[in-house]
C-alpha cells in the first residue's frame, strides 16, 4: 500500500469519527468546553492530513507526467457542440403602443404616396419642358437654316410698309407671296409683296399680329428676308 491509499485511509476513518463524534454519543455533551475543542482540534487534523494527500498526490502526478510524457498521445480537446436557441420570449404588445406605431405608419406611407406623385409630377413637367425645347430648337434651327431671300432696306410701322432688296440668288415672287422677317435665330413678323419696282427691290406690307400679336411687328433695316420655314 502506497503512501497515498494510507493517507486517504487515515482522513476517512478521521471523517468518519467526526461524525460518530457529532451524532453519536458526543452528541450528549458537545456544547461542552471541552468537547468543542476537541471537536477542533479533529476538524484541523482531517484538514492537515487532507493538505498533506494533496501535496503528495501532486507530486505523485508530476512524476508520473515527466515519465510518460514523450509516449503520451496527444489529447484532443472535443469541440462543443452548439446550443440550440431557446425558445423566444414573447410579451403582450400594449395596445396603445400598437395604435401609435400603426398611426405613424400610415402617415409615413402617405408622405411616401405624396413623394412619389410629385417625383411623377416633376418628371412630367421636365419632360414636356424638354419636348419644349427641343421644339423651340428644331423651330430655330429651320430659321437658321431658311435660304436668305433678301434684307430689308426701310421700315414704317406706322404706314406697315417694308422694302427689301432680293438677294442674287431669290427667286422671283409674285404679289400676295408671304414671307417672313429673320432677326438672328428667331421670326419678328411676316410680310406680304405688293409689286416689284423699277430699282429692282420689293414693296411689301406688313402683317399684323402671328409673329407680333400686339400689332404690327417691328422690323429694322439689316433684317433678312426669308421663306417662312413654318408654313
Amino acid at each position: 500500500m502506497n503512501t497515498t491509499n494510507i493517507l486517504l485511509g487515515t482522513t476517512s476513518i478521521l471523517i468518519v469519527v467526526a461524525f460518530a463524534l457529532s451524532f453519536g454519543g458526543f452528541n450528549d455533551g458537545r456544547n461542552s468546553k471541552s468537547s468543542k475543542t476537541e471537536l477542533a482540534d479533529l476538524k484541523s487534523e482531517v484538514e492537515k492530513l487532507a493538505a498533506e494527500n494533496r501535496a503528495l498526490e501532486l507530486s505523485h502526478l508530476r512524476a508520473t507526467r515527466s515519465n510518460y510524457q514523450s509516449t503520451a498521445a496527444p489529447v484532443n480537446t472535443p469541440t462543443p457542440l452548439p446550443i440550440a436557441p431557446g425558445p423566444a420570449v414573447t410579451s403582450t404588445p400594449d395596445p396603445e403602443a400598437l395604435d401609435k406605431i400603426k398611426e405613424l405608419e400610415d402617415k409615413n406611407r402617405e408622405l411616401e404616396e405624396k413623394a412619389l406623385a410629385l417625383e411623377e409630377e416633376n418628371d412630367r413637367a421636365n419632360e414636356e419642358r424638354r419636348q419644349i425645347t427641343i421644339e423651340q430648337n428644331m423651330k430655330a434651327k429651320k430659321v437658321q437654316m431658311a435660304m436668305d431671300m433678301g434684307t430689308v432696306k426701310s421700315a414704317n410701322k406706322e404706314q406697315a410698309i417694308v422694302i427689301y432688296e432680293p438677294s442674287p440668288s431669290a427667286p422671283s415672287f409674285q404679289p400676295g407671296r408671304v414671307l417672313a422677317i429673320r432677326r438672328n435665330t428667331g421670326i419678328i413678323g411676316t410680310i406680304v409683296i405688293e409689286r416689284l419696282d423699277a430699282s429692282g427691290q420689293y414693296i411689301a406690307t406688313m402683317r399684323p399680329h402671328g409673329y407680333s400679336p400686339d400689332g404690327y411687328p417691328d422690323i429694322q433695316p439689316g433684317d433678312t428676308v426669308i421663306v417662312d420655314p413654318n408654313g
